[in-house]
Order: C-alpha cells, then structure tokens, then sequence
C-alpha cells in the first residue's frame, strides 16, 4: 500500500496528513468489524493483477452505508477505475436490498467531487468542517 504515502493521496484524506507506514494502515485495515465490507480494488494488464485502489462500505446494519474509496496510484487517475469501482460497489449494495449509500468528501477534491456528482450522487450540505456530505438512492 506504498499509495497511502504519496502526498497526492493523503492530502485527499481527513485525518492523514503525513505519509502512513504500513503498520499503521494494517491496525486500521485489521480493526474494522464485521460491519465493514472492504474491496480492493485490483487493476488487470495482460494478466498481471496489482492493486490501485481500495473501497469500504460501513456501517452494513445502517440503511445508508457510508462508501470511503481511494485509488491510490495517481499514475492511473482520470481513466475510470473509480468510476468503474463505485458503480460496482452501487450495484453490489442493491443487490443486497440496501436503498441509500452516502460519503463525504474534502471541499478542496474537486475530482473526487465530480466523480461522485457522474455517478449521481447530491451535495447535501458540509459533513464536517471542510467536507461536504453526498448522498444517492440506489
């Protein structure tokens, strides 16, 4: 998960502000429950797989999970894989009866912001401070 130090990701982040050593990430990764679905996202090249990216959805017993994503090799932003990952994920929550997802993200990502608005999320307002809050039915 080199990606999470690259200053082009974290600064896409809340919280991280500074590059994320391995041990850090996997406490993370290791600690989220049962009420977590996590994806990785995993590119396909000539039959060479590696992983660009990850998606989580949390709470699963909320009736609108929260979706966190990050492709994290910017060598690869702007060709559609998280277009392509988080409509994945969309179709992977109505299949299982979910009928409203959000996310939050930093007012200064402005690709990520259009993105979600492609994908037919809506603005609802600011989550926290500096972040606004989006919304979809599914």
């Amino acid at each position: 998960m080199s990606w999470h130090s690259h200053p082009e990701v974290y600064k896409g982040f809340y919280t991280i502000k500074k590059p994320l050593i391995w041990e850090e990430h996997h406490r993370w990764w290791t600690l989220t429950t049962e009420y977590w679905k996590k994806f990785m996202v995993i590119l396909v090249e000539k039959d060479i797989e590696r992983p660009i990216g990850l998606i989580r959805i949390a709470p699963l017993e909320d009736f609108s999970p929260q979706i966190g994503f990050t492709i994290g090799e910017v060598s690869l932003w702007g060709n559609g894989y998280g277009k392509q990952a988080i409509h994945l994920v969309l179709q992977w929550l109505r299949e299982n009866g979910y009928k409203h997802t959000h996310t939050s993200v930093l007012k200064s990502n402005t690709r990520a912001i259009n993105l979600l608005e492609g994908l037919g999320f809506k603005k609802y307002g600011e989550a926290r401070k500096g972040e606004f809050w989006f919304q979809r039915k599914l």
